[in-house]
């Protein structure tokens, strides 16, 4: 776990990159919720109608267990379509544990399924400079590790989500808007930006072509 004093500095560049972005630059801006079009949620809490749905959806799901850790968007169909962080965890001793969106429909019966699943693999989405759907799954983040320190107390930044060590270290942190904020920290503990890749969770809710 990094210091409190190192989140800080995290905190501080990452939040600076999305006060210089524009909506269109860094990515996506909370909207208020309409038939057939994503609506990004202010807060990073399930709601209870959403964890009703998780819990339904994922019920009798074996060989990856899933751990909600932040509604990040929601759907408003024929019924309603969610988005969800989730910490994953493939069953198996030793397994590594990864990021995941998970896209949930609940219709207006009660029912609720798991209608796409998308790894978060930090190393391919920083060199690649967007979040491919197609990644694979099964928690191969390499050098990456999962960190998960929570709610970040600061206006824009929500989570630390992985970090790499290297010559120093490297950061993934989850921040409002959604995007995913890459900040590099050297062995003197001076940060710089790395990157900044909005997570567009409509086009991401589709499956990826076979």
């Amino acid at each position: 776990m990094i210091s409190a004093d190192r989140m800080k500095k995290i905190l501080i560049i990452a939040l600076a990159l999305l006060m210089l972005c524009s909506a269109a630059a860094c990515g996506q801006k909370k909207t208020e919720p309409q038939l057939g079009s994503w609506a990004l949620n202010d807060s990073a809490e399930l709601s209870a109608d959403a964890q009703k749905a998780f819990d339904k959806a994922l019920e009798g799901l074996v060989g990856v267990n899933y751990s909600p850790a932040a509604l990040l968007g929601t759907q408003l169909v024929s019924g309603m379509n969610y988005c969800v962080l989730c910490e994953s965890t493939v069953v198996y001793p030793d397994a590594q544990p990864y990021w995941a969106l998970v896209y949930i429909y609940a219709d207006l019966q009660g029912n609720a399924k798991v209608t796409n699943i998308v790894p978060l693999d930090p190393g391919a989405i920083l060199e690649a400079g967007k979040v491919e759907p197609s990644q694979p799954q099964g928690g191969m983040l390499g050098s990456w590790k999962l960190d998960r320190d929570g709610s970040v107390a600061a206006d824009g930044a929500v989570m630390h989500l992985a970090s790499q060590l290297v010559s120093g270290t490297n950061h993934c942190v989850l921040c409002k808007g959604w995007n995913l904020v890459f900040v590099y920290e050297n062995l003197e503990g001076k940060t710089e930006v790395l990157n900044s890749v909005p997570l567009d969770i409509a086009a991401l809710s589709q499956p990826a072509a076979e």
